[in-house]
């Protein structure tokens, strides 16, 4: 493969020939035959010199790395190869590693002599900075000719997918024995509602009990024994994930789908914590993309935790009139629906499709982010008005639609750029608490 300088070279010397033979200046014309010459030899050189260096020469072997982490959390990867040709060569070897992960130690290049029968190990320790599914690799020799004239790359089978998920910030996250009392877990009040009056067993009392529960004929001075009921009804529970282009808005790694997929990670987490709750996941742009039913179990909860770590922007834009209509037709008993979206088409044939979605019996919770927030203002005075401006145009579009949402007596929440786990958490735990969040 020829270079930009060897392109560079080939066209100056060629041009230098023309204007010889124009002018008939034989010494000019000496000249530029014999660089012309000179480019050719050092490439057609090049290319017979590292002919036989092929993938096959190359024994090469990725280890030390895993393929899940989780944001924040520290990983490695090593590179050994191994050369089995008989001519050493002076060359460069680069380890491709995705821009998510932040390199902390060591260096993924080397360059410099390689001998025949060495072995060359790249350890790199890096960080896992922004959530996303990333491919490692491949791990790519170049080879340059002596005056940069030519190069020749190739590349070795070392490619390692890598996912790197939101941390679930509640840990633990195993099922809990449901018990028939107010509890609080964290910082969050889960109150399991609806456990009615059909009696279902007697048990000894735990500490965590109600003291209103016991039951005092059947207790004894040394045992406490306390009733247990049936519980009657759970929460049904749907995350709607807006996946259009504007919720890249942003910096890396802070991006509104990256703020978004930690909130949602977080009601995850607690769905799964209390045990309880059913929770499923729809994700939109110009269309359904995605859809998990409401459930529940180990298996349901990892692959939500996989599905919401892993989600990307797609092209299409989000039409909430569309969505409550989509949702509507899949979920067949009522839910409280908690929708992330930016919000930036226009909420046409909204009031239709809400009283339709509230006739089968579903909660609407809108999560919005203000744009305005996810941009650190510019350093250059030159564009600080330009900034003020369509940061201004757009707190109006977003008040617009507030306000038309609010005119539907549908709960909205707004998040800036520090994320949205907060006002998650309280709504959260008012549906739990009481049915409904404000």
């Amino acid at each position: 493969m020829i270079t930009r300088h060897g392109w560079e070279g080939i066209l100056t010397t060629l041009v230098a020939l023309l204007l010889s033979f124009f002018f008939l200046h034989y010494l000019l014309i000496l000249l530029a035959v014999v660089a012309f010459a000179f480019l050719a030899g050092e490439m057609v050189l090049f290319y017979f010199d590292t002919r036989e260096l092929t993938p096959a020469r190359f024994a090469v072997e990725r280890t030390g790395g895993t393929a899940r982490h989780i944001v924040g959390t520290d990983g490695r990867t090593e590179v050994v190869l191994r050369y089995r040709g008989v001519a050493g060569f002076v060359g460069e070897v680069v380890d491709i590693l995705p821009d998510g992960l932040t390199v902390l130690g060591g260096s993924p290049r080397f360059r410099g002599w390689w001998g025949p029968g060495e072995t060359l190990r790249l350890t790199t320790r890096f960080r896992a900075s922004v959530r996303g599914s990333y491919r490692m690799g491949p791990t790519t020799i170049v080879l340059r000719s002596r005056f940069g004239l030519a190069e020749r790359r190739i590349a070795l089978p070392t490619e390692e997918a890598v996912q790197v998920i939101p941390q679930n910030p509640v840990r633990k996250p195993g099922q809990l024995r449901q018990r028939i009392f107010t509890r609080v877990q964290g910082r969050l009040m889960l109150r399991a509602r609806g456990y009615g009056t059909e009696f279902r067993s007697l048990r000894p009392y735990v500490h965590s009990d109600d003291i209103r529960h016991v039951a005092w004929r059947r207790s004894t001075i040394r045992q406490l024994i306390v009733r247990e009921f049936e519980q009657e009804s759970r929460q049904d529970m749907m995350l709607v994930l807006d996946v259009g282009p504007s919720m890249v808005a942003g910096e890396l790694g802070r991006t509104v789908l990256d703020r978004t997929s930690e909130a949602a990670t977080l009601i995850t987490g607690y769905a799964q914590r209390s045990a309880e709750d059913r929770l499923g996941l729809l994700t939109y742009a110009g269309g359904v993309n995605q859809f998990l039913p409401p459930s529940r179990g180990p298996a349901h909860f990892r692959k939500l935790f996989e599905n919401i770590g892993l989600v990307g922007p797609l092209p299409g834009p989000f039409d909430l009139a569309k969505t409550l209509d989509e949702i509507g037709e899949r979920l067949h008993h009522g839910a409280h629906v908690i929708v992330f979206s930016a919000l930036d088409r226009p909420l046409d044939d909204l009031h239709r499709a809400h009283a339709r979605f509230r006739d089968r019996g579903h909660h609407l919770y809108l999560f919005v982010p203000d744009l305005t927030t996810f941009y650190p203002p510019p350093r250059d005075p030159a564009f600080v008005e330009a900034f003020a401006w369509a940061s201004e145009t757009d707190r109006r579009r977003l008040n617009r639609a507030l306000a038309l949402l609010r005119a539907e007596a549908i709960p909205c929440f707004t998040f800036d750029r520090r994320g949205a786990t907060t006002k998650v958490i309280t709504a959260y735990g008012q549906i739990r608490a009481w049915g409904v969040a404000a």
